[in-house]
């Protein structure tokens, strides 16, 4: 079928929901692989002869598989080893006619199973090019979000790194120091529409000002630490690792 485009948003594109669809990515091997293992679409009134396109993405690197008819798709793992070993796995699905490029629905930034929360406010990704370095903040701007890259060396992947308590409570205080101080050196970012997210996670944690551009270089930072300290007070941060400290464990 032909190339689908991806900003292809005629009238009447369905936007489905994300818990329809379960992915599993198999990259431990010599091969990384992907499975489209569930899609629940039996009542999103998709025409029985629409294709499932599934679009890998992985670092910079993107891949288009046809997976078939929606009724009877392919289910088998298919090889995305091509598209490196750096990179958050992210996925989308596009349903087409065959022959046509017009998309009938899709379903956006999909995470695969067991890789972390496509919801959280900082994704994490392994990296294999970070030395001894244990972990860094990259924001991503026209994304309207940040992800923390961190050592493959230490963690393989992003769920194992999310279930060790020890990483969330060094790493993520730290993490969203960063991002804070990455806003108050241009305000003017909070005002844009992909960053309304952070914004709402803010007014979660209690902080509803904003840094000024006129504002000193202290009240920026002092901003900054307000952020921190809500995030920290939030999760009790300092009170769980004191916990592993004592016990050892951090299951």
């Amino acid at each position: 079928m032909p190339r689908l485009s991806t900003l292809s948003n005629p009238t009447g594109l369905k936007d489905l929901e994300k818990n329809r669809v379960s992915i599993v990515v198999d990259d431990q091997g010599a091969k990384a692989a992907y499975s489209l293992i569930r899609l629940d679409v039996a009542d999103a009134s998709l025409p029985a002869m629409a294709h499932v396109v599934v679009v890998a993405r992985r670092g910079n690197s993107e891949m288009r598989v046809d997976h078939g008819q929606v009724t009877c798709w392919d289910k088998s793992f298919i090889d995305v080893s091509e598209m490196g070993v750096d990179g958050v796995w992210t996925f989308r699905i596009l349903f087409a006619l065959p022959d046509s490029p017009k998309l009938l629905a899709s379903i956006e930034n999909i995470r695969p199973n067991g890789l972390g929360n496509s919801e959280s406010l900082i994704a994490l990704e392994p990296a294999s090019d970070l030395g001894n370095v244990p972990w860094e903040l990259v924001v991503l701007e026209q994304d309207g979000r940040a992800v923390i890259r961190f050592n493959r060396d230490v963690y393989q992947t992003a769920a194992l790194a999310e279930a060790d308590g020890y990483f969330a409570c060094l790493v993520i205080p730290e993490a969203v120091r960063q991002l804070a101080l990455w806003h108050t050196r241009d305000p003017a970012t909070l005002a844009e529409p992909h960053w309304e997210p952070f914004k709402n996670w803010l007014s979660l944690h209690g902080i509803t000002d904003e840094p000024q551009v006129d504002q000193s270089q202290d009240e920026k930072e002092k901003w900054c630490r307000e952020v921190v300290s809500a995030f920290c007070e939030r999760h009790r941060i300092a009170e769980t690792l004191r916990e592993f400290t004592k016990t050892g464990d951090h299951e």
